[in-house]
């Protein structure tokens, strides 16, 4: 797994690692004015505990997080006179010192440099490369050292004086001086800015450590806006956190997109002072190019950087001696942790390229400088406990790699209780188990894995199908070896199948839940209760078992009595918030946890005659899932994820007109592709008159019509077998959907029967705007008018609605064109009133969703940039999402699944068409590509004038058009797909 490799702050122990100059005396315990900082806030000094004489923390403001520290302590002999000398020996001092080693902990420090009085450090925070600064001063034996952001920096000149230490020097205006070094920005942040990128930072940290990639983009894209507004763009410390940002763009498989924020990080790198900086951006790189499937060169960048790294332990260590100065200590424990994460990364790559034994040293070389350090964070234990079983699985010895993973999985419940780390940490030693033929351990781990994510009481990210493929062969296996529990098995296949979470759909859906919470105050104010609950839980876990763990000489008896009091009181609070926020909101609980589907839930909802067909499409290995009112049947599928999208890219290629001109469609491939799909359902489908498909993968870009059942005689469409010929086909994004809609209570019907918007005023001249929108890094903020008005335009659209709205009654003023589809006249148009919802525009569909996008429909852009994202011209997934339907059917017309970008955008359509039924929505009509307006006001007649329920009556009028010569070309009638058909309703629109 690719982790965020932050620069931690570390809290180490090195008070006793230096002796203590003599006793400060005590002074008074209140507070001390300091004056004001930079940017006009009133500071005050507070006493805090210290080991070495005296110590305060700097407060300013109403901020209760410190801006600055400050230590006095007494030094054995005064300093010698001369100015230079002076300067040597109080830069010795100043590093022999707790403060010291604090200061190293935090941030990383360029060599002090003379000023009157004492000596000045510039430093950057190890935690997103803020610019900091520390100062020390002397006068006889009294040594007075200080810590802070720059806009405290003349209060730290100045605090010998002001807390009745004695004056040390005139007043120096060190502000002017790093004015001139740093810029004007640096002096004008304040602790309030730092804290925000604090905390979004954090966000971002826990967010990857459950794997919610998409959530940890979201935090790193709002945490770098920060910096970049109280720092200007081009601050060397934000190269940090455009590393982490390019990593959680990686992570979701957007390559490109990530190699440009890389190259960004890289230049600003380069003005940085931190030594680490280049090592640590060859480690995210490493990341990277695995993600992006080039192993190899992961491996030589990953040990690249280990070397670099390695190089600095080496000579922090030389430095640090007999272990006098604090400052070299602080810094080489931080370097150790670097060096770790680089050799994990080496062993993670290695593991991809089956080079078990490279795998297994570097994990024993972390293990052995994990031990050497104090103070590193309990976890990373586990996270070597595990590549190393890995490494030892690999080579060969399942049982010893599987006993060292089973330790990490115990520490991880230790530490974490029931979260997804331990649900993660149990997924691997699950795959390891099946791997080596242990399958009874396999199902045991898999199975408990399995119902801690589904108890899991906050947001989990994406669950990708290829960590539970494993668990799927094995009960398939057992399966074919016990005929008489087969039905069981396969019924827990199924299962399993819908806790995978993973692609644009469920990114779509987190998009569309945050945004319908911010959307409501209460809902919003809950949520944020509860994650702050589950916060608290997690961290007084992890700090009580830490405790725990101790030594006994070492333990704090009391100290642990009120963690663990603590963490049964918050425990029990995120419990209480978690169900006060589903009874109260159930519907942000339904988008963000969905209820388990059981396969015998799903068979009572179906009727004789239909069937619903799941792919489970993974990179080594497929199955397919057929469900029918008998029950569930699994088989084997032959063909891959990477298979398919070849297969499905080249049919696609078969169906787009090049200079105006239909290529001849591939019937051949078409049968192939059916085969490979439902070669092994036998005679599961006999019978079936209504087939029910939850796409995945490159499959939601593919309208299941045009595929051929029969052997293709030659290249006559009008005879072909299409599967369509023998059954009415819908689709549904999900299992949990389809059980929704078939569930929901009647409705009245809504009183008028059309609405249509078309034809907004686009102004481009081909397919490149669309590309254009797609590649737009949007996150909160308004899109630009000028990419909506480069879509290519749409004129014949306003016929279409016309045509069809006129012959379903219709009034003039429900058929709304041109610079009149708005945003605004979409949400004003009381859509709760019309049966049919019709959009015959663009749709962003893109294959992947860059910068936080979301799926969308292209409606008439303003006349000059909006206030807001709300009157943008988008209507995107979380737009929808807040709409209020009462529609029997929604119609996209002009939507295309395989345009916009390179990529296939199905699954942004299956994300899209969520949204749609989230707001009330019983059914789509979507388009796969844009089809002209004769054939589909032919095909819509044939559907609205059509008996039976919908997908009866879009078969039939698809069929008439495939059975005509002149229509037969599935370009003209495959387009549209049926999505969310009610199952029991009898009736259509």
């Amino acid at each position: 797994m690719a982790r965020r490799l932050t620069p931690l702050i570390l809290a180490l122990l090195l008070a006793g690692c230096a002796a203590k100059g003599p006793r400060v005396p005590a002074i008074s315990a209140g507070p001390i004015a300091m004056g004001r900082n930079a940017i006009g806030e009133e500071c005050r000094a507070l006493p805090a505990d210290s080991a070495d004489g005296q110590a305060y923390a700097l407060y300013c403001g109403a901020w209760e997080q410190a801006s600055g520290a400050i230590a006095v302590t007494r030094l054995y002999d005064p300093l010698p006179e001369g100015e230079e000398a002076r300067a040597r020996q109080l830069a010795v001092e100043a590093g022999r010192t707790a403060w010291a080693g604090s200061l190293a902990q935090k941030a990383i420090c360029q060599p002090a440099q003379p000023v009157p009085g004492g000596l000045l450090t510039q430093c950057q925070l190890r935690e997103g490369g803020w610019p900091y600064i520390g100062v020390t001063l002397a006068d006889g034996t009294r040594m007075v050292q200080a810590d802070g952001i720059p806009a405290v920096a003349d209060l730290l000149m100045a605090a010998p004086s002001l807390l009745n230490a004695g004056p040390v020097t005139e007043k120096t205006d060190i502000a002017a001086l790093l004015r001139a070094t740093l810029g004007d920005e640096a002096l004008r942040f304040g602790r309030g800015d730092l804290n925000s990128f604090e905390r979004l930072s954090e966000v971002g940290r826990l967010s990857n450590s459950v794997e919610d990639y998409a959530g940890a983009e979201a935090a790193y894209r709002k945490a770098l806006d920060l910096q970049a507004r109280a720092l200007g763009p081009d601050s060397p410390g934000a190269g940090d956190t455009l590393m982490a940002l390019a990593l959680e763009v990686s992570n979701q498989g957007r390559g490109a997109e990530a190699d440009a924020l890389f190259r960004r990080a890289d230049a600003l790198l380069q003005k940085s002072f931190d030594k680490a900086a280049r090592a640590r951006l060859g480690s995210y790189m490493a990341f990277h190019a695995a993600n992006s499937g080039d192993a190899r060169r992961a491996l030589s960048l990953g040990r690249d950087s280990s070397a670099t790294r390695r190089a600095l332990v080496d000579d922090l260590e030389e430095q640090a001696g007999g272990g006098a100065n604090r400052a070299v200590l602080g810094s080489l424990a931080a370097a150790r942790g670097d060096l770790i994460h680089s050799l994990l990364l080496e062993a993670t790559v290695s593991l991809r390229l089956e080079q078990y034994g490279l795998a297994e040293a570097a994990t024993i070389e972390a293990a052995t400088l994990f031990s050497r350090t104090r103070g590193l964070p309990p976890w990373w234990h586990a996270r070597i406990l595990g590549i190393q079983g890995l490494a030892r699985a690999g080579k060969g010895d399942a049982a010893g790699g599987a006993a060292l993973m089973s330790k990490a999985v115990a520490s991880n419940k230790q530490l974490f209780g029931a979260g997804w780390p331990v649900a993660s940490s149990m997924l691997e030693l699950g795959r390891v188990y099946a791997q080596a033929g242990m399958d009874a351990e396999a199902l045991a781990i898999y199975r408990e894995a399995l119902s801690m994510v589904a108890g899991l009481d906050t947001e989990r990210g994406q669950l990708p199908l290829d960590r539970l493929i494993p668990f799927l062969d094995v009960l398939y296996r057992r399966g074919q070896a016990e005929p008489d529990r087969r039905a069981d098995h396969y019924a827990e296949m199924f299962a399993a199948l819908q806790a995978v979470r993973e692609g644009v759909v469920g990114q779509t859906i987190t998009r569309a839940a945050a945004r319908f919470a911010s959307s409501d105050p209460a809902v919003a104010d809950l949520i944020r209760q509860q994650q702050d609950a589950v916060r608290s839980r997690d961290r007084l876990r992890i700090e009580a078992a830490a405790e725990t763990a101790k030594p006994d000489a070492q333990r704090d008896r009391a100290r642990e009595e009120t963690l663990l009091k603590q963490l049964q009181e918050v425990s029990a609070q995120a419990q209480g918030l978690e169900r006060q926020l589903q009874a109260a909101f159930p519907d942000y609980a339904r988008l963000t946890k969905p209820a388990p589907v059981r396969a015998t839930d799903l068979s009572a909802r179906l009727a004789p005659g239909q069937a619903l067909v799941q792919f489970a499409f993974g990179n080594a290995g497929s199955y397919g899932f057929i469900v029918t009112d008998r029950g569930v049947h699994a088989y084997p599928v032959t063909i891959d994820r990477g298979a398919l999208q070849d297969r499905v890219a080249e049919l696609r290629r078969s169906i787009t007109p090049r200079a105006g001109v239909l290529p001849p469609f591939d019937l051949d491939l078409a049968h192939d592709l059916y085969l490979r799909l439902f070669g092994g359902a036998g005679d599961t489908l006999a019978g079936v008159k209504h087939l029910v498909l939850v796409p995945s993968a490159s499959l939601s870009s593919l309208p299941p019509a045009l595929l051929v059942r029969d052997k293709p005689q030659g290249r006559d469409y009008a005879r072909a077998g299409w599967l369509v010929r023998d059954m009415a086909i819908s689709v549904v994004p999900s299992v949990s959907s389809f059980l929704a809609l078939s569930g929901a209570a009647a409705r009245p019907t809504a009183v008028k029967p059309f609405i249509g918007f078309a034809a907004p005023p686009f102004q481009g001249r081909d397919a490149g705007g669309l590309k254009a929108l797609g590649d737009e890094c949007r996150t909160d903020a308004a899109l630009d008018p000028a990419l909506l008005r480069a879509l290519a335009p749409l004129p014949e659209t306003a016929d279409e609605i016309r045509a069809i709205g006129g012959r379903l009654g219709a009034t003039p003023t429900d058929l709304i064109t041109g610079a009149g589809v708005t945003k605004a006249a979409v949400r004003g148009a009381g859509l709760d009133q019309y049966r049919i919802v019709y959009f015959a525009t663009h749709g962003l569909l893109p294959g992947e969703l860059r910068c936080q996008a979301q799926p969308g429909l292209a409606l008439a852009p303003p006349a000059t940039p909006p206030a807001s994202a709300a009157d943008d011209g988008l209507l995107t997934a979380s737009d929808i999402a807040l709409l209020r339907l009462n529609a029997d059917l929604v119609v996209l017309s002009a939507c295309n699944t395989a345009g916009g970008d390179a990529r296939l955008g199905g699954e942004a359509l299956s994300g899209l068409a969520e949204s749609f039924f989230f707001a009330g929505a019983r059914s789509l009509l979507v388009s796969h590509w844009q089809v002209p307006s004769a054939p589909t006001v032919r095909l819509m007649t044939g559907l609205f004038a059509g008996d039976g329920d919908t997908a009866q009556a879009l078969a039939r009028a698809q069929r008439v058009l495939a059975s005509d010569p002149a229509t037969a070309h599935p370009f003209n009638w495959a387009a549209f797909t049926l999505v969310g058909a009610a199952p029991h309703s009898g009736k259509g629109v």
